[in-house]
C-alpha cells in the first residue's frame, strides 16, 4: 500500500524521469548511426501522443486560471501548425526531416514537457534534477572513456580521430548536455551547506566539466563563462565568495590540466574566437569564422524576409534556400546553428517572439527567485542552455532536457 501510495504521489516526477532515462537509452542503442536514428526519432512521435495525454488529464485536474506561460505554449504550437500548413515541404514540417526527425510533434512533445514540470511540486524536483545529473554523469564517464580509445567503449570517429560523443551523434550536443548536468551540479554546490554533500558535488563537477571540456564546444564553453558571471554577482550579494572561489579554481586547473594531455582545445578555441571577434569588429570578415558559422548566419539573413511570416515550415530549413541547400565549406546545410535564427526562418517572426517572451518571463522570474530564495540550481542550466543556442542547433537528443530545466524553473505557487 505504501509504495502504491508513493507512486501515486510522484506520478508526474517519475514520468518526467522515465522520459530522461528513456531518451538515453534510445540514443545508446539508435542514436550513432543514420539507419537506427530513424527509430529515434520516430519514438518522440510516440512520446509526444502520451505526453499529450497526460498533458490534458493534468489541465482538468488542476483547473485553475490560465496563466502567461500556458497561453504562450500553445501560441507557439499554434503557430508551429501553421508553419507546417503553409511549409514547403509538409511532410518534413510535421515528422521532422530525415537524420533530424525535429518537425511539430516534436515541439509539441517539448511544450508538455516544459508544462508538466512546472507541476511538480519544489520539495519533488530534485528527484528529475538528480536523475539528469546522473544521466550527464554517465554521458561524461563515457565520453572520456572514448578519448581514451578504450576498445569495449562504442565510438564515432571523425577524420579518423575518435569523436568523444558520449551516447551522442555529434560532440557539440554532447557538450550541451554536459552543460545542462554540470549547471545543475554547480547551482547545488553553491546553494550546498553540509560538508559531505560539497564534496560530493565537487567530484561530480570535476566528472562533468570533464565531459564539457573534451566535448571542445565552444559554444558551450562560453554559456559556462557567463554562468561564472552571473554567479560572481549571486555570490557577492549571497555572500557566498569562497565557493565560488573554489569551484574557479577547479575550473581553471582542470583546463589547464586537459589541455596540457591533450585531451582538449577549449583554450585555444576560445583564443581564436575572441580574435575572430575583434576581427568582425574591425569590419574584417572571413566565411571562415566561427567554424563557418559566420557566413552561414550571413546567407541565412538573407532569406529571412521571404520567411518573416510563416516560415519556411520546422525542421525545412535545408529547402528555404531553394532548389539546393545552402553549401559552405564542404558541407550542406540543414540548421542555421543559431537556434533563435532557425525559429525566425522556419517558423516566422511571430514563433520567435513568443519564443523569446516565454524564455524571457521564465529567466527573469527565475532570476528573482534565486535571490530570494537564496537558491540558484534551477537557474543556471536554462542560462547556459540559452547562451550557447545562440552558436548550436536544437536537436531531438538534447532539447527535451532543457524544455524539462524550463518548466522546473516556473513557480506555480506565484501563478495565481
Amino acid at each position: 500500500m505504501k509504495i502504491k501510495n508513493i507512486i501515486k504521489n510522484n506520478l508526474l516526477p517519475i514520468y518526467i524521469c522515465l522520459n530522461i532515462i528513456f531518451l538515453l537509452a534510445m540514443r545508446f542503442f539508435f542514436g550513432r548511426t543514420i539507419t537506427n536514428y530513424e527509430i529515434f526519432g520516430r519514438s518522440i512521435i510516440i512520446l509526444s501522443i502520451v505526453t499529450f495525454i497526460i498533458s490534458i488529464i493534468n489541465f482538468f485536474k488542476n483547473r485553475k486560471k490560465i496563466s502567461i506561460y500556458e497561453i504562450l505554449a500553445l501560441l507557439i504550437i499554434i503557430l508551429g501548425l501553421i508553419a507546417s500548413i503553409f511549409a514547403i515541404k509538409k511532410d518534413v514540417s510535421f515528422l521532422g526531416r530525415e537524420g533530424r526527425y525535429e518537425g511539430l510533434f516534436a515541439f509539441i512533445y517539448y511544450i508538455l514537457l516544459m508544462y508538466l514540470s512546472s507541476y511538480v511540486s519544489k520539495d519533488k524536483k530534485k528527484i528529475i534534477i538528480y536523475t539528469i545529473i546522473a544521466t550527464g554523469i554517465l554521458e561524461s564517464l563515457l565520453g572520456y572513456m572514448q578519448s581514451l580509445e578504450i576498445s569495449f567503449v562504442p565510438k564515432l570517429y571523425h577524420h579518423k580521430k575518435v569523436w568523444p560523443t558520449g551516447t551522442m551523434s555529434n560532440p557539440n550536443f554532447y557538450g550541451t548536455y554536459t552543460l545542462l548536468s554540470l549547471s545543475y551540479i554547480i547551482g547545488l554546490y553553491i546553494d550546498s551547506k553540509e560538508l559531505l554533500n560539497k564534496l560530493i558535488l565537487i567530484i561530480g563537477i570535476i566528472i562533468s566539466l570533464a565531459g564539457l571540456l573534451i566535448s571542445n564546444t565552444t559554444s558551450c564553453a562560453v554559456g559556462l563563462i557567463v554562468i561564472m558571471i552571473y554567479l560572481l554577482v549571486y555570490c557577492i550579494k549571497a555572500k557566498k565568495l569562497k565557493k565560488l572561489g573554489v569551484l574557479v579554481i577547479i575550473i581553471i586547473l582542470e583546463s589547464l590540466f586537459l589541455s596540457a594531455i591533450n585531451k582538449t582545445t577549449l583554450i585555444k578555441d576560445l583564443n581564436q574566437t575572441k580574435k575572430e571577434v575583434i576581427e568582425l569588429s574591425k569590419g574584417n570578415y572571413n566565411e571562415n569564422y566561427g567554424t563557418h558559422r559566420v557566413e552561414i548566419w550571413n546567407q541565412t539573413l538573407k532569406i529571412v524576409p521571404k520567411y518573416i511570416i510563416h516560415g519556411a515550415g520546422i525542421d525545412n530549413f535545408a529547402y528555404a534556400f531553394g532548389r539546393r541547400p545552402l553549401i559552405v565549406g564542404h558541407y550542406a546545410i540543414d540548421k542555421a546553428h543559431n537556434e533563435y535564427l532557425q525559429t525566425l526562418v522556419t517558423e516566422g517572426i511571430f514563433a520567435l517572439i513568443s519564443y523569446l517572451v516565454l524564455y524571457s518571463l521564465i529567466t527573469i522570474k527565475g532570476i528573482k527567485n534565486s535571490f530570494k530564495d537564496k537558491e540558484v540550481y534551477l537557474l543556471l542550466p536554462v542560462i547556459g542552455y540559452l547562451v550557447q543556442a545562440f552558436f548550436n542547433i536544437s536537436v531531438i537528443e538534447v532539447a527535451p532536457i532543457f524544455f524539462i530545466s524550463l518548466g522546473l524553473l516556473i513557480s506555480r505557487k506565484e501563478i495565481v
